[in-house]
């Protein structure tokens, strides 16, 4: 039974604005070394907003981190480059609290792609996953300045909270 979710999990596509297909798949522990291509792609803006700070290069240990899920309560999508399907353009993802149906939520775009409808997309299927694992809402520190990570938090249309953490906003979605 596994298999055939994992099959179905391949299969998933959505549409951009300009009617490209994107594919998505689940995350995989094989998908290291294309997470650090995608990092190397990436602006040091776009790095410093998602990590809240430089990050020249993603390690192999933090490579392996992120690409290894359990499927529950860690999970993450990537939608793959639909010329190049052995390439990442976006990942969004959710780790869940210990015992508790929130979790936190991030996301993260090729510089190239954004603006496109990826993170948006890729975040529809994020949040349907999570509502099938029992998660009930996703929050996220969103760095002062990244107007388009709260520009798609927004867009959900979905119940949220916003609160001021310093300079920065905390932002949770009711899925």
């Amino acid at each position: 039974m596994g298999s055939r979710t994992e099959t179905k999990q391949e299969r998933r596509t959505f549409i951009l604005e300009d009617d490209t297909v994107c594919p998505v798949r689940t995350i995989r522990p094989g998908d290291a070394s294309a997470l650090q291509r995608f990092h190397g792609r990436l602006s040091e803006r776009s790095i410093y907003l998602r990590f809240f700070g430089a990050m020249e290069e993603l390690s192999d240990e933090k490579a392996r981190y992120f690409a290894h899920t359990d499927s529950i309560d860690h999970f993450a999508l990537v939608a793959l480059d639909p010329d190049a399907p052995d390439e990442i353009i976006a990942v969004t993802r959710y780790d869940r609290e210990a015992g508790s149906d929130r979790a936190e939520y991030a996301a993260l775009v090729e510089d190239l792609w954004q603006g496109r409808g990826v993170g948006i997309g890729l975040t529809h299927q994020l949040v349907d996953t999570a509502r099938d694992r029992g998660v009930r809402r996703f929050y996220a520190l969103v760095m002062h300045g990244n107007k388009g990570m709260l520009r798609l938090l927004r867009s959900l249309d979905l119940p949220e909270h916003e609160r001021r953490e310093g300079n920065d906003k905390y932002v949770e979605v009711e899925l």
